[in-house]
């Protein structure tokens, strides 16, 4: 059994923002502040990703009324950079043994982070360890003792920082969507765990999406798909063909729903395709490290500020 933890202080937090209202980004602080606990002496680091005026005035505020105690400092990038690239800098300006990546969307139950600490204390080959998420298009695991996935999602979990990114840390190739999957993939290559720990739960809204939202949402994964399946399927050609064959029914899934822009966002990811091939056949002959992230890292870092 995992040992119960002194305290949190070798946790930091990475919190990524773009356009969420502030009444979002209140009920998440909240939460994030509960979980952390009173008197947390970590590192919580702010991403502002192309951020909102308003989105970021908020998300400053929040950090600076329910993390007294801790470390806040400030990521600012002009341009989007998607998740990965994103959270490659920042887990890069980050000094804390582990880190935790929440969505912005999201609340932690009071215990997660301490649970998660525990479990990866407890076992040093595991890498990530995530909760149950709960939520619309979420798996839902019933609460249980860990175990080993074969992928997690980054919506919510804990990374043992130094290690991951002598993994690789995320790849930069994919914007937005299936980076997780493409890492779960080549840490459970490198001989790493990924835990799944289903007695602590992250409840994952997605509420607020508009029209726009939902087109982007089904364009940027099925584009990012089209990398996933050809670089990691076993047969290429078969997973691809595969791929694509289902298309066509998930197009006409989104149209009986009326959902009009996500049909749209997976037809149009189509046109795409000869791009991801090109890709994911270029990873296939030289894949993504540890030493391509620390030299992609230098080329793109970005100042990081004490709030």
């Amino acid at each position: 059994m995992p040992q119960p933890r002194a305290g949190l202080d070798d946790v930091d937090v990475v919190l990524l923002v773009h356009h969420e209202p502030p009444a979002l980004l209140a009920r998440h602080h909240a939460a994030l502040a509960a979980t952390t606990g009173p008197g947390w002496r970590g590192c919580a680091l702010l991403v502002e990703n192309a951020a909102a005026a308003v989105t970021s005035a908020a998300a400053r505020a929040e950090l600076a009324a329910r993390h007294p105690d801790a470390g806040k400092r400030v990521l600012r990038s002009p341009r989007n950079l998607g998740f990965a690239r994103a959270m490659d800098l920042a887990l890069s300006a980050c000094t804390g043994r582990y880190v935790l990546l929440v969505n912005s969307d999201g609340e932690p139950a009071p215990g997660m982070l301490r649970r998660l600490a525990e479990v990866l204390d407890a076992e040093p080959r595991a890498v990530w360890a995530a909760p149950a998420v709960h939520g619309p298009g979420e798996d839902d695991d019933p609460p249980g003792p860990p175990f080993e996935a074969e992928e997690l999602g980054g919506t919510a979990v804990l990374v043992r920082r130094a290690e991951f990114l002598a993994a690789g840390g995320f790849d930069p190739l994919y914007f937005l969507y299936n980076e997780d999957r493409d890492a779960s993939r080549r840490l459970r290559a490198a001989g790493h765990l990924l835990l799944r720990v289903p007695d602590v739960r992250f409840r994952h809204g997605k509420e607020g999406r508009t029209a726009r939202g939902v087109f982007l949402r089904e364009w940027h994964y099925a584009r990012t798909v089209q990398v996933l399946v050809p670089q990691h399927a076993p047969r290429p050609v078969r997973g691809t063909a595969a791929l694509l064959a289902g298309r066509p029914r998930a197009v006409l899934a989104h149209l009986r729903e009326r959902d009009l822009p996500g049909a749209a966002g997976i037809a149009l990811a189509a046109l795409e395709l000869p791009r991801g091939l090109l890709l994911a056949a270029a990873r296939r002959r030289r894949p993504w490290d540890g030493a391509r992230l620390a030299a992609w890292v230098e080329r793109n870092r970005l100042p990081v500020r004490e709030l």
